[in-house]
């Protein structure tokens, strides 16, 4: 399926950005093709849905598990895997799951936030990646509508994997969750003081139709407001993956939605439960996803 798939060949300096920040930009990845029919599949899914008003994100639709035939031949693509074994020096990364998004104008989207939630089913110190695909373009003089994010170098959210990973092995987490000072973490989500240096030092770009950008787990990210414009809204799928050397941890997964109870109401999907039916502590992911329903 390379008619939705460019051949990319990245440099030995794009490989070590990649490295070193957590993040890259894709120029030009995706074929209109591809484009097209991630548009369709977006628009038609039943997935889609707008958020209950008690979610922490402002976004006109959103949708978990949104899959269909274009996104398996998307990462099945021969130049896609290229792409990926380029920047996970050869490792590889396992599709786990598609999600997407609507911002109309005047919506915020997200606030600055890592993926721990998201990712919990991972070991903290192995690696998993999003990849943000804009179904529109982005122009950050005009509409905007894209995504924020910072390097590695400046703030890493790393601490919070490790921290949330020691938090939920405590014999008394389940007493102390229940206090108020408990509850006032929002462990999701950066501080002021996060979000101080974060700003400062946040990168914004520009996207084409076709490009793409793709995150570490570790990356600080946010959305940034769609304004009034000639998009009547502003479409984005995300792709997520698992590095093909990363661990599953039923541990963290169960620890992270306990705390989770504790401090929000957030929509959370389901596929660390699914992965749970099948996986033990510190297997590999990827040697097991033919036992997940939806592969």
């Amino acid at each position: 399926m390379n008619s939705l798939i460019n051949q990319i060949t990245l440099s030995q300096e794009e490989k070590q950005f990649f490295a070193k920040n957590g993040f890259i930009k894709l120029k030009q990845l995706l074929t209109r093709e591809a484009i097209d029919g991630l548009r369709k599949l977006i628009s038609k899914s039943n997935a889609m849905k707008t958020p209950p008003k008690f979610y922490s994100g402002e976004m006109s639709k959103m949708g978990y598990d949104v899959e269909e035939a274009i996104t398996r031949d998307i990462y099945s693509s021969a130049n896609f895997k290229d792409v990926l074994n380029q920047l996970t020096n050869n490792r590889g990364a396992a599709f786990i799951q598609g999600i997407g998004f609507e911002l109309e104008p005047n919506q915020k989207g997200f606030n600055w936030h890592h993926d721990v939630l998201s990712l919990c089913y991972v070991m903290p110190e192995d690696l998993a990646y999003t990849m943000w695909i804009p179904l529109d373009p982005i122009n950050t003089k005009e509409q905007h509508g894209g995504l924020a994010y910072a390097s590695h170098k400046v703030c890493s959210a790393r601490q919070y994997f490790d921290l949330v990973y020691q938090l939920v092995q405590q014999e008394n987490i389940s007493e102390f969750s229940k206090t108020e000072e408990f509850k006032n973490w929002d462990f999701q989500y950066a501080s002021p003081v996060e979000t101080f240096l974060l700003d400062n030092n946040k990168v914004e770009d520009d996207f084409e139709v076709g490009d793409a950008l793709l995150l570490d787990k570790f990356v600080w990210h946010k959305s940034c407001p769609l304004r009034e414009g000639a998009l009547p809204s502003r479409k984005a799928y995300v792709m997520r993956f698992v590095d093909c050397q990363a661990r599953y941890s039923k541990t963290l997964l169960q620890g992270t939605y306990t705390i989770l109870k504790s401090t929000s109401s957030d929509l959370h999907s389901d596929v660390g439960y699914q992965l749970a039916e099948f996986l033990k502590d510190g297997e590999i992911i990827s040697d097991n996803l033919a036992n997940l329903k939806k592969f």
